[in-house]
């Protein structure tokens, strides 16, 4: 027997969202890098290449916390397309299936969606996935990392498939004066691997003011 939700349970919570996000952004900052859920222009920017004239897409989404930014995936979803959601955190990873089993934006797309529990480097798949969209903390890992970060998203993306991320403006030249030397080697190590992207494959960049802190939106294409 299916138990028929209230309009109540079906309703989006943001401050619940957000309390659940802070725990755990306390607890696990190295994997979950923010203090706050991305903002819904954050979300809208980095969906951008989901709204083009396109056919049925295979979409990962890689760190997706408390799903805001799958809200905006959902929305933007077409009939045929399929989305795989990567979640590190376990608690995450249960809090989104729930959203997606109970919140009235996933009506549409609720076939459509799954969610799976580990890490990136352990998603299948060669040239797979037509769109890639990341919320993983770049930031917050070593160059070797993050180097390997880049190349799963070689092997998972087609040919010319679009990645999407973003990281938060200007943190890692913020932080460098004030830190030790170990941390000076790790930051520069991450923008000169990340920068080496960006030269190479960035294909648009956006600027988003309205979400805490400040965010920089990227596309790149890795695979031309």
């Amino acid at each position: 027997m299916t138990t028929k939700l209230t309009p109540t349970e079906k309703k989006w919570n943001p401050l619940g969202e957000t309390r659940s996000f802070l725990r755990q952004a306390k607890e696990q900052f190295g994997t979950t890098g923010a203090i706050l859920p991305s903002s819904g222009y954050l979300a809208r920017a980095i969906c951008q290449s989901l709204r083009g004239e396109r056919g049925p897409w295979n979409i990962l989404e890689v760190g997706p916390g408390t799903g805001a930014i799958t809200r905006e995936i959902a929305r933007a979803m077409r009939p045929g397309d399929k989305l795989l959601a990567v979640e590190i955190n376990q608690r995450f990873a249960d809090h989104l299936r729930q959203e997606f089993e109970t919140k009235n934006c996933f009506d549409a797309v609720r076939q459509q969606i799954e969610v799976q529990c580990g890490r990136l480097e352990d998603t299948a798949g060669e040239a797979s996935y037509d769109c890639i969209i990341s919320g993983l903390p770049m930031n917050n890992f070593d160059g070797e990392m993050v180097r390997n970060i880049f190349q799963v998203f070689r092997r998972l993306l087609k040919p010319g498939a679009p990645l999407s991320y973003y990281e938060y403006l200007g943190i890692r030249d913020l932080k460098y004066p004030f830190v030790k030397k170990g941390e000076k080697k790790r930051l520069s190590e991450i923008s000169q691997i990340v920068n080496e992207e960006i030269l190479n494959h960035q294909v648009r960049f956006r600027r988003v003011w309205l979400n805490i802190p400040p965010a920089a939106v990227r596309t790149l294409v890795l695979k031309p």
